[in-house]
């Protein structure tokens, strides 16, 4: 292929990519327009709208603590997103609720932005509130000129109270205090190299009323508390206690998660057929042979970027498609799919699919192998769509009787004989608890007050014949007690020691445990990943991203050969725990053994289940792609064999093998720009 190949987005534009939105100015009513109903609920958000202020630049330029602090109350005072009435039910009432909210936001903005001084923010109440019509001055016979909420302010769900009264500032001194001094009191503006840890104080000890039981605390000195207990003395400054106490509290913290962050593929291998015959892939292949909507690329990845990521990413489709025996058009979901490339990741995440526009984007750095689980993700969205389920058809497995069984196979296992007999034991040995329990409270304190000695002792063999379920064992109890006592077991407390005699009776006849079932490795060592890495909150253990990394899995041992670019991160899921021993021990978040071989069988009664109900397409076999359909001409430019018909010698030179490397071969060098 032409050195002077350039590979721009492809196909139809998808849109809402960071490079063509709002992200930096903030958002506005016009922007909405390009938002479909999904991307308005979830960007029309305050963070969006009305951007973090710099506060502590604010405090550089000579701007009072209380005043920043005002500023940082007024914007925290309003609601993170619009607050949606029972009647806003259709998209276009709560479309026109999200342009009020960004209309009412913009409004404060103006108005705060302009705060500087003392004065300037109590002007801000009638600059923001009188003056746009949501208070009016009232006035009174007796009582003088008041304020009243107006019908705009009360059909305006982001005036609340709590905006109100942030913005209403009495007097200076009530400002000194509600705003100077907690601002103060919170450590507002302090670096977090010098915030105090909350709870913590640090003490001057001048020599005067102190006291210690070895005479070695040290006048001049430092000493650090929390609550009334003194935790170190005798430090020589401040500094040095200060250091001291976050250094102290640090260890002390219940955080301290890991961040998880796929690795980056140090090499991308494959081996498997040559799909592309040797030529150099362009987006138009993704549009003729996937039926992919379009594609695009980050601006930050030059031509060469582009395409390696073109033809890596080719090929691993193809795989895809021949793991899964499928036609190429399924690739894209019948042309519901679009692609990108480095154009729409932020942060650590090696890949990631928006629902919201139906497209996979794979970074640049760490996209590559992550194909198989986020294609999944898409999958998963699109039957969905079809099942009519709320979001992922794994969030609602109950509509699909296989994805059901998927879930159910994930997460539980049948008992080994020793788990069952492990079970029982602990099941018995609880029942036997209880029914002692209820059999003493019934009996045992008139036995203690009425009986002697011998009949104590006959309780004993009586409470162990119950107890091994012994029929008729809670009559024998009633009459001996009636015997002793004049008093027989009370009807209530009789028919339920009755029900204990039952269940011991049933627990004692059973030869063997009945097999139950218990939890997989993987879903417990999901949700033990949560706890010790970041994105937890359900993150690992849900079932979308539990279904991705086995469907990942699944691809992995369906190819026969390695495809790097994508399944290379299916095993991947693992970090180091503390067990419970003190003994490092690695955590595996993804199937592995028998269970994984359970998993992979229901994927295959899945995927052969939508070829029947024809939401997939069969393919015995994956085609590679036709030499015949590009060629390069004289000048170097790509141009369809359509144009002109080919000489003979052209078509001899085109079923000619390629020379060129394949991708297993090619060399990559180092990349060291930096993330998007």
């Amino acid at each position: 292929m032409a050195e002077n190949l350039q590979h721009e987005d492809f196909g139809e534009k998808i849109g809402g990519a960071k490079k063509d939105l709002w992200k930096d100015r903030g958002l506005y009513v016009d922007d909405l327009g390009a938002m479909n109903e999904r991307e308005a609920e979830k960007f029309v958000k305050k963070d969006n709208v009305w951007k973090k202020p710099d506060y502590q630049a604010m405090l550089d330029d000579g701007v009072p603590l209380g005043v920043v602090y005002f500023i940082k109350k007024a914007r925290d005072s309003l609601g993170a997103s619009p607050q949606y009435r029972y009647s806003d039910k259709t998209p276009e009432l709560r479309r026109a609720r999200q342009e009020e909210y960004i209309e009412t936001v913009r409004q404060l903005q103006a108005v705060i932005e302009d705060v500087r001084t003392l004065d300037d923010a109590m002007q801000a109440y009638d600059r923001f509130l009188i003056q746009n019509g949501y208070v009016e001055q009232v006035q009174g016979w007796a009582s003088g000129t008041h304020y009243r909420a107006t019908k705009k302010s009360l059909d305006n769900p982001v005036i609340t109270n709590k905006l109100v009264q942030a913005l209403h500032i009495r007097s200076a001194s009530h400002f000194d205090r509600d705003f100077t001094q907690k601002a103060q009191q919170e450590q507002f503006g302090v670096s977090k190299d010098q915030k105090m840890p909350k709870g913590y104080a640090i003490h001057f000890n001048d020599g005067k009323n102190t006291y210690s039981r070895n005479n070695d605390w040290k006048p001049g000195t430092y000493y650090v508390t929390k609550g009334y207990s003194i935790l170190q003395t005798n430090l020589e400054s401040r500094e040095a206690a200060l250091k001291w106490v976050q250094d102290f509290a640090r260890q002390r913290s219940k955080g301290g998660k890991v961040r998880f962050t796929p690795p980056q593929l140090a090499h991308v291998r494959r081996t498997g057929p040559d799909y592309r015959s040797g030529q150099e892939i362009t987006g138009q292949h993704y549009l003729d042979t996937f039926g992919f909507r379009g594609g695009e690329f980050g601006n930050w990845m030059n031509q060469n970027d582009r395409q390696t990521s073109l033809n890596m990413g080719f090929e691993a489709l193809k795989d895809l498609a021949s793991a899964l025996k499928i036609s190429d058009k399924d690739i894209a979901y019948q042309g519901t799919l679009a692609i990108a490339f480095g154009a729409r990741g932020s942060g650590n995440a090696a890949a990631h699919y928006e629902p919201l526009r139906t497209v996979i984007n794979l970074t640049k750095m760490h996209g590559a192998g992550s194909l198989a689980h986020e294609w999944w993700h898409g999958l998963d969205d699109y039957l969905g769509t079809k099942m009519r389920a709320k979001g992922m058809l794994s969030e609602q497995p109950h509509l699909y009787a296989p994805f059901q069984k998927l879930i159910d196979t994930m997460k539980y296992k049948p008992e080994t004989p020793e788990q069952a007999a492990k079970r029982t034991e602990a099941q018995t040995e609880r029942t036997r608890k209880n029914a002692a329990s209820w059999l003493d409270s019934s009996v045992l304190a008139s036995l203690k007050r009425y009986g002697n000695e011998e009949q104590m002792e006959t309780y004993a063999v009586l409470r162990e014949a119950f107890l091994s379920g012994e029929p008729g064992s809670v009559g024998q109890i009633s009459a001996f007690k009636k015997n002793v006592t004049g008093r027989v077991i009370p009807k209530s407390e009789r028919e339920r020691l009755e029900n204990f005699e039952r269940m011991l009776s049933r627990m004692q006849a059973q030869e063997a445990p009945q097999i139950g079932r218990t939890e997989t490795d993987f879903y417990r060592n999901s949700v033990r990943m949560g706890k010790e890495c970041e994105k937890d909150g359900g993150y690992w253990d849900s079932n979308v991203e539990m279904t991705a990394r086995a469907f990942a899995c699944y691809i992995k041992d369906k190819l026969p050969y390695t495809s790097d670019y994508l399944a290379g991160h299916a095993d991947c899921a693992l970090t180091l725990v503390s067990g419970k021993d003190g003994e490092m021990e690695v955590l595996k978040a993804f199937p592995v053994g028998e269970e994984r071989r359970a998993i992979n069988a229901v994927f295959d009664e899945i995927i052969q289940d939508l070829k029947r109900e024809q939401l997939l397409t069969h393919a015995d076999v994956t085609l590679p792609l036709s030499v015949s359909e590009l060629r390069e001409a004289a000048d170097g430019q790509l141009s369809m064999f359509g144009v002109g018909r080919p000489s003979v010698m052209d078509q001899l030179a085109a079923n000619r093998p390629a020379d060129k490397k394949s991708p297993a071969q090619t060399i990559f060098r180092k990349n060291h720009e930096p993330e998007i």
